[in-house]
């Protein structure tokens, strides 16, 4: 993995820019990270369906299938995050999808255990969402747990450290993503923009929930109902994380330290003025420096650009390589920036990285 450490040095300015030269020429980027915080790049799924999923009972699709052909094809890490409505799920399901994750948990591979939250009947809102790092979990079907009742209990105590992905959001999903409790916008921090085997696209409902004011990051979540595609699947949620282990990867999950690619070897990540993507919190400045890093082993970098609301492209640049590293001012004139990234001769990204945000 490549490591991105912090602290800059002085001979990279020159190429402020401009693309740099091949990897062997030049030393790696290093930003002036206010923390001195550095991360490495780690690259997995965040959806997944065992059999104890009512709509995913087969022979042979369980927790410990899943773990094993994730960590045999070299996902970083994965999550099988079943529906809780069925009654297959239950309090033995919800503890031998933890074990099987603590079992294949190990050097290389991060096993993980959530839920999908399926508000299929309302009233009002409607929508799925995976839900991690949860004491429990709760049937959206019951009655009298609506998208309210379910804001609210994230929001308790007992579930301070959970985190919440909206799954295959629709242009008008949640009520129009709707907020029913506003402390729920610190949970809530993560968008499938990529999701199931044929890597559906949900761009569109990502710029319509940052346009209402969600602070989320995008992800792809492969939500395989089967064991048929691990290994051919091309997409994978990036994070850029502290450690490969299951509290590094949850809190770059909450601190939206992700990016969604359907090129499963890129490695994406960038700072504004020092902040690693992701940051809700960068000083409201004249002008951002962007710099940004990213790598594949696939088809050329062909461009990134710098994009902002409803998918404005404020800045860009073209590249034709496997390694850049871009450094550029941009003129502050809205809220949140994000990065996206294209390669070969694809006229749409193939990576989407978080946004930032100024205050």
């Amino acid at each position: 993995m490549k490591r991105f450490l912090a602290a800059i040095l002085v001979m990279l300015l020159a190429y402020a820019c401009t693309e740099a030269p091949a990897p062997e020429n030049r030393p790696a980027p290093k930003p002036n990270i206010p923390k001195e915080e550095t991360y490495d790049i780690y690259l997995g799924n965040t959806h997944a369906h065992s059999h104890y999923s009512g709509d995913a009972v087969q022979e042979g699709n369980t927790p410990d299938d899943h773990f094993r052909l994730a960590k045999q094809y070299g996902y970083d890490f994965y999550a099988v995050t079943d529906h809780s409505q069925y009654e297959q799920y239950n309090e033995a399901a919800w503890q031998e999808i933890h074990r099987a994750a603590e079992a294949y948990t190990g050097p290389g591979f991060v096993g993980m255990r959530g839920y999908e939250h399926s508000e299929n009947n309302g009233p009002g809102a409607k929508g799925h969402m995976n839900v991690y790092q949860t004491s429990t979990y709760l049937n959206a079907l019951e009655s009298g747990i609506d998208m309210q009742y379910f804001q609210d209990w994230l929001c308790t105590a007992v579930n301070s450290s959970s985190v919440v992905s909206m799954n295959h959001p629709g242009e008008n999903q949640y009520n129009g993503f709707q907020c029913c409790n506003e402390a729920v916008r610190s949970r809530i921090t993560l968008i499938e923009l990529i999701n199931g085997p044929k890597c559906d696209d949900y761009y569109s409902s990502y710029l319509i929930a940052l346009k209402k004011g969600w602070k989320v990051s995008p992800v792809a979540g492969a939500d395989f109902h089967n064991l048929n595609k691990i290994g051919t699947w091309p997409a994978r949620t990036g994070v850029a994380a502290k450690a490969l282990t299951r509290s590094a990867i949850i809190e770059s999950f909450a601190d939206r330290r992700t990016y969604a690619t359907y090129e499963k070897t890129m490695e994406v990540i960038y700072y504004v003025n020092g902040y690693v993507m992701g940051s809700a919190d960068v000083p409201k400045t004249d002008k951002l420096n962007f710099e940004i890093s990213v790598s594949t082993k696939g088809s050329d970098i062909t461009r990134v650009e710098i994009c902002t609301e409803d998918g404005e492209c404020v800045k860009g640049k073209d590249f034709m390589s496997k390694d850049i590293f871009w450094q550029t001012d941009v003129v502050r004139e809205h809220e949140y920036y994000f990065v996206n990234v294209y390669t070969g001769q694809k006229e749409t990204p193939t990576a989407y990285a978080a946004p930032i945000w100024t205050k």
